[in-house]
């Protein structure tokens, strides 16, 4: 075997090497995190706190009406929900009216107009607020789904922590083909750049992060931290939330919910680059350094391996079957394997359809390209979301 083979199965067996080790990586992570589920202890007893249940809404008339008749299912019996649309062009309010009037616990609060400096969710959410009785705040998406018991588990594992704010991490509902192959994928890049070990921890190597499809705050740290105005020109305002409680030290905790909330997050492929390019733009603070980590890193572990398996195999079929070729194919194999159960236990977390993993390339090759679109989005600062076009100006304070 010559020389530079040598080498370059050597530079290849470290990141197989690496691979593998991201088994043992992933139960390290996964065992800093609590799983809420249906029979998780429950917040019970008399004069509980009530709670506002928020949810921001623009044309959101396909998934509301399901979302509302969750949270109104919910066995938790101090709450109000509040809808807020804004500016809805779609019958999202005339569901959320008539659903209304059906149940007095439900309210409807709309917005005609988004002032300059401004994000359409944190001004939603701002003018909604100013309308909540509770003692307690819940923000959730229009695209959520809780369980009954989702917010007496909820508010039970919060206040026993003793924390101003919680945030779940909720199951993903897929439909279709790249919902199903994406989704999973794309949620990975977002733990990579917030490690789930630095989420809960409380000392200075702990990161601040928040997901807004359910967070739960206290009314009390949700005024001390200025509201949603302090995160006003945020696209992503939930990360910026949970870095605010970080702060002013009113402490943060986030679990997995997906046994007890889900979410289906974008229908198509196009929103599904549109939206996770939009997440990992202000993830990052608008700088790509570690996107470009990311890229490197998912062409590593993902892709190369395939590059690996196609180039020797061919080989071997047309007549090479030296060791340097042997090696390296049985390398890709032993890649492969570990990187595809990898994805396996996260799917099974996750409570992903198993039925698309065999189609995992796929999903590389789309976050591949989303990653190259939010690269290219930190250089000229362009987004535009529901709608709504927003420049850099509105950036500057990020």
């Amino acid at each position: 075997m010559e020389p530079w083979q040598s080498t370059l199965l050597n530079a290849y067996g470290v990141i197989v090497f690496i691979v593998i080790c991201n088994h043992l990586v992933y139960a390290i992570e996964t065992g800093r995190i609590t799983f809420l589920t249906p029979e998780s202890p429950k917040l019970e007893g008399e004069s509980l706190p009530f709670v506002s249940i928020l949810v921001p809404a623009k044309d959101e008339q396909a998934t509301i009406e399901g979302c509302i008749h969750s949270l109104l299912a919910q066995e938790y019996p101090n709450f109000e929900v509040l809808i807020v649309d804004d500016r809805s062009e779609d019958d999202t309010a005339a569901i959320v009216e008539r659903m209304a009037s059906e149940d007095d616990r439900l309210r409807l609060v709309q917005v005609e107009k988004l002032p300059d400096g401004w994000t359409g969710k944190t001004h939603a959410l701002q003018v909604c607020q100013e309308h909540a009785r509770g003692e307690w705040l819940l923000f959730v998406d229009a695209d959520t789904l809780q369980h009954p018991t989702c917010l007496s588990v909820v508010m039970q594992d919060c206040i026993s922590h003793e924390v101003g704010m919680e945030t779940l991490l909720p199951a993903l509902e897929v439909r279709s083909f790249w919902e199903g192959v994406v989704q999973p994928f794309a949620g990975t890049l977002l733990m990579l750049l917030y490690p789930l070990r630095k989420l809960n921890d409380p000392g200075p190597k702990g990161k601040a992060w928040g997901n807004g499809q359910f967070i739960l705050m206290s009314r009390a740290a949700y005024d001390t931290i200025g509201r949603h105005e302090a995160v006003r020109d945020k696209f992503v305002e939930d990360i910026h939330l949970g870095r605010l409680i970080r702060k002013y030290g009113l402490g943060l905790r986030v679990a997995s919910g997906a046994g007890v909330s889900k979410v289906r997050m974008y229908a198509s492929l196009t929103d599904i680059v549109r939206g996770w390019s939009r997440i990992l733009y202000s993830a990052v603070d608008f700088r790509p350094a570690k996107l470009y980590g990311l890229f490197a890193a998912t062409c590593a572990f993902s892709v190369l391996s395939y590059v690996v398996l196609i180039t020797s195999g061919t080989a071997w079929l047309t007549g090479n079957t030296s060791s340097f070729v042997s090696i390296a194919f049985l390398m890709a194999v032993v890649h492969e394997i570990a990187q595809l159960t990898l994805h396996a236990r996260i799917y099974a977390r996750s409570h992903s359809a198993m039925k698309y993993l065999p189609f995992r390339i796929c999903g590389v090759f789309v976050v591949l390209y989303l990653l190259a679109k939010t690269i290219r989005m930190c250089s000229t600062h362009k987004v535009i979301w529901r709608g709504t076009s927003y420049g850099q100006d509105i950036q500057q304070s990020s």
